[in-house]
């Protein structure tokens, strides 16, 4: 459901602005989950955090990934999606304060080149080298934005039921967006034509997909689910060169994209962080009331 987030957000791009887009895939999906927070009040002391991770994943990453994807093609923005596990990495490092191998920086340097074949191609020469760049370098922002969500949201889920923080900060998001949509004068006009495609991509590639991402952290951790993430590449790929055959993949995009998903695949298997290793006095499922498994 991840894979198709690129392709489906590419199809309503042609017919609605980023910043609309941006609103319309929080506020559905907020509307849906809004009857889960009625018994639900998160702590004090939970409520910087969770608007912090809302303004990071719920707002300045669909935006600045509209914009992005806007200036850059469906297939460079599946494969650059892996860079989300390279800042889940970073941040959880420096905030979270988690380790990994050696092997497992290796297997991070190898990401970094990835994306870095994957960003440029190589095409230094080529006239409309900064275009393209531009659109892959907010792609690859709104990936961080979206690790710094995950890595706060983490922390959140050790005490918060996984769909009513997902409401929270979906709520959260289309409340900021709205002033922002007003203040820039963009249209809410939605064609027919694009309704079913804005449906499908908030109710699958926001709910659905979000709510499994969640249970993922909640029982094997932010790194391992980062780690599996960039599976969602060979369905993306395949679906973006469907719809787009366009802009089928260069060997550079490849040779990158490769080397992103295997350096992944390494720091899964060789790289896995200390601190998900369970402890006696620390869990990442919420309390026993919270219902630890059910979302």
């Amino acid at each position: 459901m991840f894979g198709v987030w690129p392709s489906l957000s590419k199809l309503a791009l042609n017919a609605m602005h980023p910043i609309a887009l941006s609103f319309y895939v929080q506020l559905l999906p907020a509307i849906l989950l809004l009857p889960f927070i009625r018994r639900h009040r998160p702590a004090r002391r939970d409520w910087r955090l969770i608007i912090g991770t809302a303004l990071a994943g719920a707002v300045s990453g669909p935006i600045i990934y509209f914009y992005g994807l806007e200036r850059s093609t469906a297939s460079n923005s599946v494969l650059l999606s892996n860079s989300e596990a390279l800042f889940t990495m970073v941040f959880a490092y420096a905030l979270l304060r988690e380790r990994t191998s050696r092997r497992g920086y290796v297997a991070l340097l190898g990401i970094a080149v990835g994306a870095f074949f994957v960003a440029t191609q190589l095409r230094f020469g080529d006239v409309r080298f900064l275009e393209f760049l531009l659109g892959n370098v907010l792609l690859v922002a709104a990936a961080a934005c979206w690790a710094l969500s995950n890595t706060g949201s983490t922390v959140l889920l050790r005490r918060i039921p996984i769909v009513p923080l997902l409401a929270f900060q979906l709520l959260i998001g289309s409340s900021v967006l709205f002033p922002i949509v007003m203040a820039s004068g963009v249209p809410l006009d939605v064609p027919a034509s694009v309704l079913p495609v804005l449906l499908t991509l908030s109710l699958t590639a926001v709910v659905v997909f979000s709510v499994l991402f969640f249970y993922a952290f909640r029982t094997i951790g932010a790194m391992r689910t980062g780690a599996v993430l960039p599976s969602s590449a060979l369905w993306g790929v395949l679906l973006a060169v469907y719809l787009f055959p366009e802009q089928a993949l260069n060997e550079w995009q490849i040779l990158g994209g490769g080397l992103m998903v295997g350096s992944l695949v390494a720091l899964y298997v060789f790289g896995e962080p200390r601190a998900l290793r369970p402890r006696a006095d620390e869990t990442l499922k919420p309390a026993a009331s919270d219902g630890p498994d059910s979302p």
